[in-house]
């Protein structure tokens, strides 16, 4: 189950977005103010923007400013990701929200992909053929066809709740750190990199770098409602984007007849 406990730190760190700091400045530093403007540039950046745009004429500190209110308010998102990793290409999507449901699927290429559940603090698995290879190392044909179509869980151990409850958490726990220095404090240096459409979304570009790899990224922040971030993109290392804000997290607990406990699995294996 180790590998499990590894995908979300995989994604978020081959994305670079464990932390996000500026490409580049406006003319400030992490946790500075952006200088005032002066005369009616400076009139027209001092008003809010309209509801549903403007983000384009304002600083970067304002639209960093805007995004960390919208996403902090958020109760639920979900995103779909793809990175590149030497140890297999990583994909999906997962929908998580604050009260603890998830659902999602990841796959790696070459071992395959599974369904992912949490809901009331449990966490089930239903892994494809070759995924059951990534879950229980070494099982055999006959645990493989018992496997087959189930959902996993474990009673017992945190192992499935460890590993996969960190890749439930990091949709909605990225979007909360966005724009965020290690310690909390703000991050508003960057620098505008125009405007785009993301999902049909209009949205503005900031350019920033991973804080912890100092890979260049670009970043969407949505230009019309809430000023959510939408997404991140890492160029050839992967991307996220996000959708769904506060939507209701579709997770409900598998039959009892359609799941498999891996505790008792491997008891009954001896």
């Amino acid at each position: 189950m180790r590998a499990t406990r590894l995908l979300a730190v995989t994604v978020l760190s081959v994305l670079g977005v464990t932390g996000l700091t500026a490409c580049g400045s406006d003319g400030t530093k992490k946790g500075d103010s952006a200088p005032a403007a002066s005369g009616s540039a400076g009139a027209a950046a001092s008003k809010p923007a309209a509801a549903g745009g403007g983000l384009e004429g304002l600083s970067v500190e304002q639209i960093m400013t805007k995004m960390r209110a919208a996403n902090g308010k958020l109760k639920s998102v979900k995103a779909v990701f793809e990175v590149q990793d030497s140890d297999g290409d990583i994909s999906g999507d997962v929908a998580s929200g604050s009260a603890g449901d998830c659902a999602g699927t990841i796959g790696i290429k070459g071992k395959g992909k599974a369904e992912i559940l949490r809901t009331g603090g449990k966490v089930w698995l239903k892994p494809d053929a070759e995924f059951i290879k990534v879950v229980v190392p070494g099982a055999d044909a006959s645990v493989a066809n018992l496997i087959a179509g189930k959902w996993l869980t474990s009673t017992k151990t945190t192992d499935l709740a460890d590993g996969f409850g960190e890749f439930c958490d990091m949709p909605l726990g990225l979007l909360k750190k966005a724009g965020l220095n290690d310690d909390g404090t703000p991050d508003n240096s960057g620098t505008k990199g125009g405007t785009k459409k993301v999902g049909g979304v209009d949205a503005v570009v900031l350019k920033v770098k991973g804080e912890k790899s100092g890979d260049a990224m670009e970043v969407a922040v949505a230009n019309q409602g809430e000023a959510y971030l939408l997404s991140v993109d890492s160029g050839a290392t992967g991307s996220m984007r996000f959708s769904d804000f506060d939507k209701p997290v579709q997770a409900a607990a598998p039959a009892a007849d359609q799941v498999i406990d891996l505790d008792e699995l491997k008891k009954a294996a001896g």
